[in-house]
């Protein structure tokens, strides 16, 4: 059987194989499916087409193309000198919410444009807004908002949210209220220290017996009169005698807070330390300490210096009657000093108003970008955002700062100034000092007295001079003005620089200035102590509200 044939299989498979007949249905099945979702796609490709015939081509918007443009011009003019980085990001920081208000802006435009135009228009498209103009939104905003933070001029982002480290003790339950009031000796010449973590502070030299006088309004909150019992308990003001020295500590409860108002001897030196509560010190003839990390400060009718450190841009701090010194350090908001005897100095970072009145000393401004001094205010002097202004000042008189429109009017003295990117006014009364201006990007005016004798050195680059003395020659050489010549013989030399405005030099009718009034002394103390009461703030329930027995917590020293 050499030579036969070998066995070939039958082009069909037996009757009866199940196995090849379910795998013949499957690619069946298969190849239907393939068909039906190609059919599928392009009856979608078909729908997306006469959808988009519909609605007519989209484009992208303008608003893209516009911020390109204005951040272009805006570094141009900052390479070729016309605007100083600095001046830029203060406005930069102040109105970085302009350019969501332009883009919505434009973007509510377009779509105004785009819906008077039918669908069946030839030219009809609607504009749409991409991933980069978004992206590039993000980048110009994020910027401004550091800006802020960096100022501190967020706190319109969290307006009417009152959540703090303070209050948040009112969500442990409801307030319950005791009062406690007790008194010690003190001996002559002693001193106070008081320290308490939260609440209030309020301290005056109105006790005449010798003692000191502790009134002490405690605010618990608690779920229970049973908790609110013990933790009122615990909070007892414990004093420390040590030495020439009596500590007043007022221990730390979770969910708890004592508002202190303490009477002693005016003539007791007072050291005061809150973390979270207002302080108030006044009638006192002796130096003062105080340090406030969450609270505002008040003083007056000091008759001794006034060292405060305040750690809070938010709080602020007030200062009148002074007797002494008076010297601030720390982050602060707003400033109010007024008839102080001795010199001011104020250092740190200052994020609201700044107000100086009557200071009889030398007076120091010195921030991050600010370092202002005088010898003597007679008037007054406002510093705030771009703006520094000051009335009957006496000089030697030193300024350097950026970003500050300067007026100082009835300047008595020598006046230094060295700024940018605002405008320089001054007014001097005689006797006339030396003038040196330094300004660039601004304009610079000067008025002295009628009957003044000076000599005159000004110029200015892209600028214009003018004056009222026509003994002074002008000249303009280049784009650069100059204003240089004597009036009355040659005297007090002002020296004028600027870049990019204007200079001029005027006569005026100005007064010499006036003695200073002398600040008001502390009072005496009255014949019988008066506690001041704290006001108590509003509560949604007192559950608990008694005068503990008055028993002095007292605790000697070895």
């Amino acid at each position: 059987m050499a030579g036969a044939p070998p066995p070939y299989p039958p082009p069909y498979p037996p009757q009866g194989d199940w196995k090849f007949q379910r795998r013949v249905m499957r690619d069946q099945a298969r190849a239907q499916r393939d068909v039906t979702r190609s059919q599928w796609k392009l009856y979608r490709e078909q729908q997306r087409a006469q959808m988009r015939s519909m609605r007519g081509v989209r484009g992208g918007s303008m608003l893209g193309p516009l911020l390109l443009i204005g951040v272009g011009v805006v570094f141009l003019l900052l390479r070729i000198g016309q605007l100083s980085y600095a001046s830029v990001a203060s406005w930069y920081e102040r109105w970085w919410p302009l350019v969501l208000l332009a883009g919505g802006v434009i973007l509510l435009a377009e779509w105004a444009f785009d819906q008077t135009r039918p669908e069946d228009h030839p030219y009809y498209r609607r504009s749409r807004v991409g991933g980069g103009v978004i992206f590039l939104m993000l980048l110009l905003c994020i910027p401004g908002i550091v800006l802020s933070a960096s100022r501190g001029d967020l706190n319109w982002f969290s307006h009417g949210i009152s959540m703090n480290e303070d209050n948040l003790d009112q969500f442990l339950g409801d307030r319950h209220e005791s009062d406690q009031m007790f008194d010690q000796a003190i001996a002559a010449g002693s001193s106070l220290i008081v320290n308490n973590p939260h609440g209030d502070i309020a301290v005056s030299g109105t006790s005449d017996d010798g003692q000191i006088h502790i009134s002490a309004h405690k605010q618990v909150y608690s779920r229970s009169d049973e908790e609110a019992e013990n933790k009122a308990r615990q909070l007892a003001p414990v004093l420390v005698a040590s030495g020439n020295s009596v500590t007043l500590n007022v221990p730390s409860i979770e969910g708890s807070r004592a508002d202190m108002t303490i009477t002693v001897p005016n003539a007791t030196p007072v050291t005061v330390t809150g973390d979270h509560g207002h302080i108030h010190l006044s009638s006192l003839k002796a130096p003062v300490t105080i340090t406030a990390n969450h609270g505002d400060v008040e003083v007056d009718a000091i008759g001794g210096s006034v060292t405060t450190h305040i750690n809070n841009k938010n709080s602020s701090l007030s200062a009148r009657g002074i007797t002494g010194s008076v010297t601030v350090q720390g982050n602060c908001k707003d400033v109010d000093v007024a008839d102080v005897t001795g010199a001011v100095t104020l250092g740190g970072d200052f994020f609201g108003k700044t107000h100086a009145e009557r200071v009889a000393g030398a007076f120091r401004f010195h921030t991050s970008r600010t370092d202002f001094q005088l010898a003597r205010l007679n008037g007054e002097v406002d510093i705030r955002r771009g703006e520094l202004s000051g009335d009957q000042i006496v000089g030697p008189v030193s300024l350097s700062a950026r970003s500050y429109n300067v007026t100082l009017d009835r300047v008595a003295g020598d006046v230094s100034v060295t700024t940018s990117d605002g405008s320089v006014d001054i007014t001097s009364a005689p006797p006339i000092g030396n003038l040196t201006i330094q300004n660039r990007n601004g304009s610079v005016n000067v008025t002295v007295p009628e009957h003044a004798a000076f000599t005159v050195q000004a110029e200015t680059r892209d600028g214009d001079v003018e004056t009222d003395f026509a003994s002074l020659s002008k000249s303009d050489d280049n784009n650069t003005g100059r204003l240089s010549g004597m009036v009355g013989g040659g005297g007090s030399l002002i020296r004028i620089n600027t870049t990019d405005n204007d200079i001029s030099v005027k006569r005026g009718v100005i007064a010499p200035l006036t003695t200073m009034p002398t600040p008001p002394t502390p009072p005496e103390p009255p014949d019988s102590p008066s506690v001041p009461k704290v006001p108590n703030p509003p509560s949604r329930a007192k559950h608990l509200s008694r005068t503990e027995p008055a028993s002095p917590p007292t605790t000697p020293s070895n």
